[in-house]
């Protein structure tokens, strides 16, 4: 029998709302005489909330006391205090993630939710999520070609592609379902700047104040779809397509499934026919006419189109049951200075015989950026250190935190952080030390770490990206 502990998921999205909480087993599977080697063994979703448009103060404000009624209120219905969450993730998605107050809303929400619910934005990690809450990275493991899924949301799709149930691609775009809004009487209120360029590429008569055609709407859906599809079989983008993509294009990594989720998915795989612009009008928006287009495109794929798991609500079933880690059992920490969040990475080069003042002097140069708050020192490691090379890798660090009163945290990949810990703690009385492994992090990221449960601790990785 594991260790339960409770987790929440809450995707503030470009059209909506919503949250879940899930439990999370973390048991002990090795045998009674070996090393603790402790997995998370079960993830059970136990509330979903209901869906709620995302409450804006203007079109460039998010209402934060309108959101934190929401979460109230959930957490109310739901029987859940806050200081019953472990852990768990609130993500700003999609357009919202554009808002010029994003960046508070989402740093009050994430502690006014509970004491390790970690903040989380930027596309690639919404569309790492969406893929895991759909289903996709699950199925992957199952099947000899890899599976891309497109999460279609209001403002954005968010893309990751899984083989072996491991992500090796994530990537965005400017393609959503509310990217275009109407009033109740067909007129175009809203026409998101991401798209104008396409829009007038394809010479279409789309004006806010004017009634919208729907012929030149379902071009509009027809080419967001092609390029879906174009990205799937690997087929070149023009500039202007090319264009729609968020910071990065993708990698051309092959995929020989297809999956899609987000709440334009619900509109893919129903039976619902968009015949003109009455049917478009349900929402005000685009998002049942791009579904249909979609839909138009892939429904020849016979096998290649797969059924996800989870629709509408994938981003935020990812947020509350796989944003989270469990580190190596072998590792050293102090419990009283736990939980730790936002901690940037500082990753350096670590080979098994590298001199302490090298060390110490890669730590010194890659540090600066972060003035002198909390820092974690991360790197791969050898597989296998001896004695003398543990010893000069915690000289190393020890002399880098001389002056400092900040912990040392150290991050390795490698499965040896116990040792390492150990030897650091020894040398250094004067500074609280975590030192945990099987954790792989990357320059940029930040990560976040919860108090233990069953000897290891509970890990989040994250990118807090917030671009225009």
């Amino acid at each position: 029998m594991g260790d339960e502990i409770l987790s929440v998921g809450i995707d503030i999205g470009t059209s909506t709302t919503q949250i879940i909480f899930s439990k999370i087993t973390v048991q002990n599977t090795a045998g009674a005489f070996l090393v603790p080697n402790m997995k998370i063994t079960d993830i059970a979703v136990t509330y979903r909330s209901g869906i709620y448009f995302t409450p804006l103060l203007s079109k460039e404000e998010i209402n934060l006391e309108q959101l934190k009624k929401i979460i109230l209120n959930e957490y109310k219905s739901a029987g859940v205090h806050k200081e019953q969450i472990s852990t768990g993730a609130i993500i700003i998605t999609g357009e919202t993630a554009r808002k010029e107050n994003a960046e508070k809303v989402l740093e009050i929400l994430s502690d006014f939710a509970g004491d390790f619910v970690v903040a989380a934005a930027g596309p690639d990690l919404e569309s790492i999520l969406a893929g895991y809450g759909s289903g996709a990275g699950d199925m992957s493991k199952d099947r000899a070609a890899g599976i891309v899924n497109f999460d279609i949301g209001g403002g954005t799709t968010n893309c990751a592609v899984f083989s072996g149930g491991e992500v090796v691609d994530s990537f965005a775009l400017d393609i959503g379902g509310r990217l275009i809004k109407f009033d109740g009487e067909g007129r175009i209120t809203y026409i998101s700047d991401k798209i104008r360029k396409l829009i007038c590429n394809l010479k279409l008569n789309l004006c806010i104040g004017e009634k919208a055609e729907f012929r030149d709407l379902k071009s509009l859906t027809d080419e967001f779809a092609k390029i879906l599809s174009k990205i799937f079989y690997n087929r070149n983008l023009n500039k202007v397509e090319e264009k729609l993509f968020i910071n990065h294009k993708n990698e051309g990594v092959k995929s020989g499934f297809i999956m899609f989720s987000g709440g334009v998915a619900e509109f893919i795989y129903s039976d619902l026919k968009i015949n003109g612009i009455s049917d478009t009008m349900r929402f005000k928006d685009i998002g049942p006419l791009l579904g249909y287009s979609i839909r138009q495109i892939f429904e020849n794929e016979g096998d290649k189109l797969l059924r996800p798991r989870e629709k509408i609500r994938a981003t935020v079933i990812g947020a509350g049951s796989n944003s989270v880690k469990i580190s190596g059992s072998t590792i050293m920490f102090e419990d009283d200075i736990l939980p730790m969040k936002n901690i940037p990475i500082v990753r350096i080069p670590m080979g098994e015989n590298e001199e302490p003042q090298f060390i110490c002097k890669n730590i010194w140069s890659r540090s600066r950026m972060y003035s002198s708050g909390n820092m974690a020192i991360a790197f791969k490691g050898p597989k296998s250190p001896g004695y003398f090379a543990i010893k000069k890798m915690a000289e190393g660090i020890v002399k880098a935190f001389e002056g400092s009163d900040n912990p040392i945290v150290v991050i390795i990949q490698n499965d040896f952080a116990k040792a390492l810990g150990q030897t650091i703690k020894n040398m250094d009385t004067h500074h609280k030390v975590i030192c945990i492994d099987n954790v792989e992090v990357r320059n940029g990221d930040y990560i976040d770490i919860g108090k233990a449960i069953s000897g290891v601790v509970p890990v989040v990785v994250k990118t807090l990206i917030f671009k225009s």
